[in-house]
């Protein structure tokens, strides 16, 4: 039930590592990169000490000098298991670059069965991009300004050894992110050399670059290159676990993936004292700690929490239950909590049949509200932990799937009748596991207040046991959406969580 955040973000941080430092990474601020030969390269994907997937890249020149394109292309397959559900995910992405490294297309496609593959592609043309993205099988198109010297998501992959960095220098340049279908800005900062185990078990002292993103605030991924500049390790830390990525060759990179034996949604829950009628709770304080950061700088406040500080890593986090109400106007919000996007598709038609359906008479908007909950969790009867995310219109068509599933179909039925959603991530207490786990569910305006709705648990509101770290319209012209879900990622393996009296 709430592992399907972890998920989400695995996938996320994974896209992310491929994009801005699986491999070298620099700017060639004076020359281009010298245009390779055709290349080819394997790596092995680590989580927690277990292989969990791998990928396989090529590279090559087609033309010569001014008119050269440089073509990638790089297929990465992961598997986990979720509750004891195996998940698969796969990525594709195609590029084409000038020698630069300037971006002129790309395709980038994520399949994780059994949804249905989402795609992103663009291609430059002078100034603009016209950028296509589907999902649920249906594309969209629209034209963005482009901004002239924007490299492609993997020019930095082939520059290094051109143009190395050296100890204690940084360097930053735009890019283009396929995964949040953005430019972000990419730093890098070099090290010196360090001690580094590799796969064989063997150490040996290799240059250290730390490579961020700024649409991923937070992650840094260390890239360990040899004598030669080549890569030979890459490794991060996520959701509390070490990722490592190795340089393999191909037999090495196709061995049997163990992944299917790490339940990541099991070992990543944060153990707490039994609660009693959490879910119906009135009110909840914690205190809360997070090793080396500020918890107020992660956790927001808002409707339903407020922080008093303790230190500088800890704070005391009063929750409240605010109930449904039953007599209610609409919110005054923005026009992204009302409107159809690529992942609420409020004018979907089998959306509208499920908003009319689970309305029924009730023609008030907290009535409305509090149907809906109930609906989602009666309709979705097959809990599959199999999918990361689906879209809410394959929801309502399949009406199966987790946490996720359940916040995005609650929303864009909301929506269909007018009433403003926007979904939420954060943690929730799992009564069986005497712990927090990762978690999504939704809320509604009304009477201009956000009020939580878990159609997951489907008990008429929520209690005092959910602890919300992040919120997001899922609009298409916003910011990217899966920024707003860093800060999970962020304090998974780090916070600490302690019930200190409950009414």
């Amino acid at each position: 039930m709430h592992a399907s955040v972890n998920q989400w973000l695995l996938r996320t941080l994974l896209t992310i590592s491929f994009a801005i430092g699986l491999l070298p990474s620099s700017f060639a601020q004076d020359a281009p990169a010298k245009a390779p030969p055709k290349e080819e390269t394997w790596q092995v994907i680590y989580l927690a000490g277990q292989r969990i997937g791998y990928s396989r890249s090529t590279i090559e020149t087609i033309g010569s000098d001014e008119s050269a394109i440089v073509k990638t292309a790089s297929d990465t397959f992961m598997t986990i298991k979720r509750f004891g559900q195996t998940l698969v995910m796969k990525q594709a992405l195609t590029t084409e670059e000038t020698p630069a490294g300037e971006l002129q297309r790309f395709r980038f496609e994520m399949a994780n069965p059994p949804a249905m593959s989402s795609v992103t592609s663009g291609k430059i043309d002078g100034r603009e991009l016209s950028l296509t993205q589907e999902v649920n099988g249906k594309p969209k198109t629209t034209i963005q300004p482009w901004q002239e010297g924007v490299k492609s998501p993997v020019f930095q992959d082939r520059v290094l050894k051109d143009n190395p960095l050296r100890p204690g220098e940084i360097r930053t340049f735009e890019a283009f992110v396929p995964e949040f279908a953005k430019v972000g800005k990419t730093t890098m900062k070099a090290f010196d050399r360090e001690e580094t185990k590799l796969l064989n078990g063997k150490t040996e002292k290799l240059f250290k670059v730390g490579v961020s993103n700024s649409l991923l605030p937070g992650f840094t991924m260390e890239t360990f290159l040899d004598a030669q500049g080549e890569a030979v390790k890459v490794s991060s830390t996520m959701l509390g676990s070490s990722m490592e990525i190795y340089v393999v060759s191909q037999a090495e990179a196709l061995k049997a993936i163990e992944g299917a034996e790490l339940d990541l949604a099991v070992g990543t829950l944060i153990k707490v004292k039994p609660l009693v009628k959490g879910h119906g709770s009135k009110r909840i304080v914690y205190k809360v700690l997070i090793v080396g950061q500020d918890p107020s700088d992660v956790i927001p406040a808002g409707d339903t929490q407020t922080l008093k500080k303790i230190d500088a890593e800890s704070v005391e986090l009063s929750v409240i239950s605010i109930p449904i109400p039953r007599q209610a106007s609409v919110g005054k919000v923005a026009e992204e909590y009302l409107e159809s996007s690529q992942y609420l598709q409020r004018d979907d038609e089998l959306i509208q049949k499920h908003a009319n359906r689970a309305a029924g008479d009730a023609t008030d908007p907290g009535e409305i509200a509090a149907r809906m909950e109930t609906y989602v969790r009666e309709k979705l009867t097959k809990k599959n932990f199999s999918t990361a995310m689906a879209s809410a219109a394959e929801v309502a068509r399949n009406l199966e799937g987790d946490c996720t599933e359940h916040a995005v179909l609650l929303a864009a039925m909301l929506r269909a009748k007018r009433i403003p959603s926007r979904i939420v991530v954060g943690l929730v207490y799992a009564d069986r596991l005497f712990a927090f786990g990762g978690h999504m569910w939704t809320e509604a305006n009304l009477n201009n207040q956000w009020i939580p709705l878990d159609a997951t648990l489907g008990n008429g509101g929520i209690g005092a046991a959910h602890i919300k770290l992040a919120d997001s319209a899922l609009s298409d012209d916003g910011p990217a959406a899966l920024s707003g879900f860093a800060p999970l990622m962020n304090v998974i393996g780090k916070l600490k969580l302690e019930v200190i009296s409950v009414e």
